[in-house]
């Protein structure tokens, strides 16, 4: 497929490693010791988003996969419903140029700073965020097996390699109805992660309606809307929800899955969409 978008790097930000080593002090009180050791801790890097000439963004994040992580994010935060909107997208030093085809402001008074805590200090969602979001496709043909949610948990945990040298990252995947990864990314932040996994599938042309996200990370508001914005029908997450998740989760007609763990996962909002007859889960308890 001839894909008009044109991505370019003049020095590339992903040859930074992402995690590196470092001289600790381990305590063990039940031991009684102290041992000095080399420790592993992620990396976390920094990166600022101009569009169309605008200073709109800055990302706390983990140095890897920084195109998906823009265009994820274009995405999700509804600045663009395909990436044909995307003239071009260029990186360079730590900083990412993109041109919308439109011409078009970001709409904020001021940079916004995407954190590793995943927004800073806390806000209020604004409404036009979600209200405008309408109904999630597919409710009535989209039904999930349920060893795919047990599925998806093992994915996160067995891909996710950055995690396990440092317990530092979040790991999000991207999941086709049949279980299949689609897209898969860590990051020291759990919405970069989420963003990057879209921005890849959209990249490869994933229908987002027949998907099913899957994250370490907490079902907030955020997380809800991001999903909801590209359309995807179900959320499968290692973590809890926040209530404003759920509200908006109702709102929006989207399957929100939460503490899937072993055999066991508490299914939140539509669980219509979750076939049970016939199904044996197999597995871990």
């Amino acid at each position: 497929m001839k894909r008009i978008l044109t991505i370019e790097s003049r020095k590339s930000d992903e040859d930074k490693p992402l995690s590196v080593e470092h001289e600790i002090l381990k305590f063990s009180l039940l031991k009684g010791s102290v041992e000095r050791l080399i420790d592993v801790v992620a990396t976390e890097d920094w990166v600022e988003l101009y569009i169309n000439g605008e200073h709109y963004a800055e990302f706390s994040c983990s140095p890897s996969k920084i195109k998906e992580l823009v265009l994820g994010h274009l995405l999700t935060e509804g600045m663009i419903k395909k990436l044909e909107e995307v003239k071009s997208l260029d990186i360079s030093n730590g900083k990412v140029y993109v041109l919308l085809r439109r011409k078009s402001k970001p709409g904020f008074s001021k940079v916004r700073r995407i954190l590793t805590e995943c927004g800073g200090k806390p806000f209020k969602l604004p409404p036009h965020l979600w209200m405008g979001i309408g109904r999630v496709k597919g409710t009535s043909t989209f039904k999930l097996p349920l060893q795919t949610i047990i599925e998806a948990s093992k994915i996160l945990n067995s891909q996710a390699h950055i995690f396990k040298i440092t317990g530092g990252t979040h790991a999000s995947a991207l999941l086709g109805e049949d279980g299949s990864v689609i897209a898969f990314a860590e990051d020291v932040g759990r919405h970069n992660a989420v963003d990057k996994v879209v921005g890849e599938a959209a990249m490869k042309d994933a229908a987002f309606e027949r998907s099913i996200l899957a994250t370490t990370g907490r079902l907030t508001s955020e997380i809800v809307v991001k999903a909801a914005n590209v359309g995807i029908p179900i959320i499968v997450s290692l973590s809890a929800p926040t209530d404003k998740g759920v509200k908006i989760a109702e709102t929006v007609g989207l399957t929100l899955i939460g503490f899937t763990r072993g055999k066991r996962f508490n299914v939140y909002t539509n669980p219509e969409r979750i076939k049970t007859t016939g199904d044996t889960v197999q597995g871990e308890k």
